[in-house]
């Protein structure tokens, strides 16, 4: 069974119902439940101004400048779009590079701004204050070549942007209630966007062109990546996991290590289990980010000393993060490059990468024909591809790069998609995703 795999999928599949599921679980009064599209009563006609300033190498002034609709839009075309638009906007720098942003899901934020009905909970008051305060920053994406957009680094946390190896620094964002009518007039005169409505993949085509455009498999087209991977690196400390630690810790003192393979992937009631060397998870694997700065759903970092709970975000015990690519992320995969079965996950630990992830879509594209997937798996796979398709993923390679060098692990049997490996007597890094793509759609 391939696990890794059949995550992958899922997290697509995920994707397009995180934004109407992940709010619906609250309590809500003075209105009605969550639409599809995730904001509270009518979404219908709200608008919102969206400015993000950013500084590149230094010098240069990056500046996004945008009218945003969310809930639902109708041209004077008869053209209706739903959800979020522009849902992802990237620009050009002086040197060649891109920056993308993802617009904040904060549809609710500008209905709150405006007195008309939202979530009434001290949390999503709390949280919508602070978006109208400015205190966030849209979740970004850099990438080195401004031609090629398949594949960046995200930035996980606040912080990233002061690492003095970014390219890019945060200066301010903020949010404000805007119009129909500005909208309209913005979005036929905007041309800065590079990013054009077929690169999201198969998946959410709509327009006749995007849907002849992804008609054929060509490994050679170009998809946005629409979720970034990592690994969260959570020192030991005082807690649980460092007396676990100590037990399972091998004599010769390795750099990085794993969980014994005796131990079961999660905690039973007969005894202890390999989620007891992870600090902070409890029994459970994180199911997509673990980061109190990245609200899951939202699209934006809290750009605050404390979470909505008063818990410090600059605190040495939360995760660090850094970028974790699969060796099947798209375009990286190669004509044969899994007919040996073998997939890689490669980790990059170095201090100029602290804070990144790696923003790359895995091979598989979703929304392809059934003609086009046999075309992409004997290309990947080879001609009899079945067995080897059913068995990827079932064990993976790991290399991990440091200031010191590198590390290998090969054959890892991987029952949970690889879900950790240790750090010495330190830390645990666990395995993670910030999804980030809501998308707007045409219908």
């Amino acid at each position: 069974m391939s696990i890794i795999l059949n995550r992958s999928l899922r997290r697509v599949f995920l994707l397009i119902c995180l934004f109407s599921s992940s709010i619906s679980v609250l309590a809500w009064s003075k209105t009605v439940p969550p639409n599809d599209h995730g904001e509270s009563g009518r979404a219908s006609g709200t608008y919102f101004h969206l400015y993000a300033e950013y500084q590149v190498a230094g010098i240069e002034k990056l500046v996004f400048d945008l009218q945003v609709s969310c809930g639902n839009h109708t041209f004077k075309s008869g053209r209706v779009v739903h959800g979020y638009l522009p849902a992802l906007y990237a620009k050009e720098t002086a040197s060649g590079a891109a920056v993308m942003i993802a617009t904040p899901r904060v549809c609710d934020a500008i209905r709150f701004a405006e007195g008309r009905p939202v979530a009434d909970t001290d949390e999503f008051r709390h949280s919508w204050q602070q978006v109208m305060d400015g205190k966030f920053i849209p979740f970004t994406v850099w990438f080195d070549n401004a031609d090629n957009q398949t594949s960046g680094y995200g930035y996980a946390t606040a912080s990233a942007f002061t690492n003095p190896a970014s390219p890019l620094d945060f200066v301010s964002a903020k949010v404000e209630p805007s119009s129909a009518k500005e909208f309209e007039r913005w979005y036929a005169a905007d041309t800065d966007n590079l990013l054009r409505g077929m690169q999201i993949g198969p998946q959410f085509a709509t327009s006749d062109e995007d849907k002849a455009y992804w008609s054929t498999f060509d490994p050679a087209k170009k998809l946005l990546p629409l979720s970034c991977t990592g690994v969260a690196v959570s020192p030991h400390g005082d807690g649980p996991s460092a007396n676990a630690m100590q037990t399972y810790y091998p004599q010769e003192k390795p750099r990085y290590w794993l969980a014994p393979s005796e131990l079961p992937d999660t905690s039973t009631d007969k005894g202890p289990s390999k989620l007891d060397l992870v600090p902070v998870l409890g029994t459970e694997y994180y199911d997509s980010s673990p980061s109190k700065e990245f609200p899951i759903g939202y699209n934006y970092l809290r750009h605050t000393k404390q979470d909505l709970e008063g818990h410090s975000l600059l605190s040495d015990d939360l995760p660090a993060y850094y970028p974790a690519t699969r060796s099947d992320g798209y375009p990286f995969a190669a004509e044969g490059a899994f007919q040996d079965g073998r997939l890689t996950w490669s980790v990059d630990l170095r201090p100029e990468k602290k804070g990144l992830l790696s923003c790359a879509l895995p091979y598989n594209p979703i929304g392809y024909g059934t003609a086009n997937f046999r075309e992409m798996y004997e290309y990947y796979f080879g001609p009899g591809y079945g067995e080897k398709l059913a068995t990827f993923g079932e064990t993976v390679d790991l290399e991990i790069v440091d200031p010191i060098g590198k590390a290998s692990f090969e054959a890892i049997p991987a029952p949970l998609a690889l879900p950790h490996f240790l750090i010495g007597d330190e830390a645990a890094a666990e395995f993670v995703t910030f999804e980030f793509y809501g998308g707007g759609h045409v219908q």
